[in-house]
């Protein structure tokens, strides 16, 4: 049993179009499938090639479009994006402490924690600090400094962030332990950044005072 009847498949956009003129009207059996086949990897192949032409232009008004000739496709993600893996040594080379220095026990252990971390942990670190995935390749394309500082909030508290500024902002906390549970519940869960402002709204419905920073509510 083969799915599809006609010469049409599914498009980037989810409706069906005809993968060569009339294609509609012309049935799919056994006999013709390589045919339709062939047709569908080409259709596919070319299917954003208006959108690609128009991103080339874009990128070639800062680079020369000869010069990716040169660069595989993994090269030019890493450029452009950034490795995936988070960098934790070049982490600690912009690092900026305020209220404390790297000696303070809230340091010490953020950095024990941090090391014990998977990469997928160190990536939701990454977007509830700044909103970002991933950190450059080269220490010289960092614009901002990572900054850590200590707040008054209540004891054992969640930590929360200011992402503009790619700040983490810790509470004093009894032991590493409930440290790193705080930590790790913060950059899994919170999802505020992503809703600001669906909670302003909410928030002027309902008349509620009080205030929120990016990183948690």
């Amino acid at each position: 049993m083969i799915p599809i009847e006609k010469f049409h498949i599914q498009n980037s956009n989810g409706a069906l179009q005809a993968i060569i003129p009339g294609g509609e009207d012309i049935k799919l059996t056994f006999d013709n499938r390589k045919v339709f086949s062939a047709y569908s990897l080409k259709f596919r192949m070319k299917e954003s090639e208006e959108q690609i032409a128009a991103i080339l232009e874009g990128i070639s008004y800062i680079v020369p479009a000869p010069l990716f000739r040169f660069m595989t496709g993994e090269a030019l993600e890493s450029w452009v994006c950034g490795k995936p893996e988070i960098d934790l040594n070049l982490l600690t080379k912009i690092v900026r402490y305020r209220d404390m220095d790297k000696t303070h026990y809230l340091v010490v252990w953020f950095w024990r924690i941090v090391s014990r971390f998977t990469n997928e942990d160190r990536v939701a670190l990454m977007r509830f600090v700044s909103g970002r995935s991933r950190l450059p390749n080269d220490i010289a394309d960092v614009s901002q400094r990572f900054q850590i500082m200590k707040t008054d909030k209540s004891k054992d508290g969640l930590p929360t962030s200011q992402t503009c500024f790619f700040q983490l902002r810790l509470p004093d906390y009894s032991s590493e332990v409930i440290m790193e549970e705080r930590l790790r519940y913060a950059i899994h869960n919170c999802r505020s950044i992503d809703a600001d402002n669906y909670m302003l709204a909410r928030n002027v419905e309902n008349n509620t005072q009080g205030s929120f920073e990016d990183g948690i509510i």
